[in-house]
């Protein structure tokens, strides 16, 4: 643990002319090459440079980590933007990543390429990536209700508030909504029962892609907040 109170990220991205023998490699061989390349000069280096530049603002560096990232940017690679309608809870820099490294192995047909893609972004992320959402949908009784919750960008699960784990909505709806983001996001929600953490309800992927970006920017905003 450290006393930090800030977190500082700095990003550069360099586009290279590397020697043929750089070129031939695959990108995880290609990463470990560029870092030996960079070694500790610039490693070590920016680490000092930074702590001396940011001490003359009285800022005191508690933590340093780095991380190398290489792409062949002339290899083979999925459509990005068809990635992205997949798998809307990827980062762009997540999309352009596993657009190259899934390539080399992706299936021909519509179907088994979009499972297949599927398979590949939970793999590269399946963690619980929440936005703050509200449910209107129908009671047992009728009676319309609003209920705090929280949307999985993952998986299209909506998960209620703590407060709303008892409450029943009637399960013959068609659809539910799911509410979010300024502007407003309407989203369907189909309900498939009730459990101890409350009614069962989710969004089909399909129906985030198009939301995509405002999805990630809500998301962002609470890393920002939680990070």
């Amino acid at each position: 643990m450290t006393r930090s109170k800030a977190r500082l990220l700095v990003q550069f991205e360099f586009d290279l002319d590397v020697p043929d023998s750089f070129a031939a490699l695959d990108a995880a061989a290609l990463q470990k090459q560029l870092t030996l390349a960079l070694g500790d000069t610039v490693f070590a280096g920016m680490r000092t440079v930074s702590s001396k530049q940011l001490s003359k603002a009285d800022i005191q560096v508690e933590a340093y980590r780095h991380r190398v990232e290489a792409n062949r940017v002339d290899a083979p690679s999925i459509d990005a933007a068809l990635l992205a309608r997949i798998a809307p809870h990827l980062t762009d820099l997540e999309v352009q990543q596993l657009s190259v490294r899934a390539a080399a192995k992706a299936p021909t047909g519509a179907d088994a390429l979009r499972a297949y893609l599927r398979r590949q972004a939970l793999a590269v992320a399946n963690d619980y990536r929440l936005v703050p959402c509200a449910v209107q949908a129908a009671m047992s009784n009728g009676a319309m209700v609003t209920l705090g919750a929280k949307l999985n960008l993952t998986n299209g699960g909506v998960l209620v508030d703590e407060a709303h784990r008892k409450t029943r909505l009637k399960s013959d709806q068609p659809t539910v909504n799911v509410t979010l983001g300024e502007p407003q996001i309407i989203l369907p929600a189909k309900l498939s029962g009730h459990t101890l953490s409350g009614p069962v309800l989710a969004v089909d992927v399909t129906h985030m892609a198009p939301h995509r970006d405002a999805l990630q920017s809500a998301w962002a905003a609470t890393q920002c907040v939680s990070g």
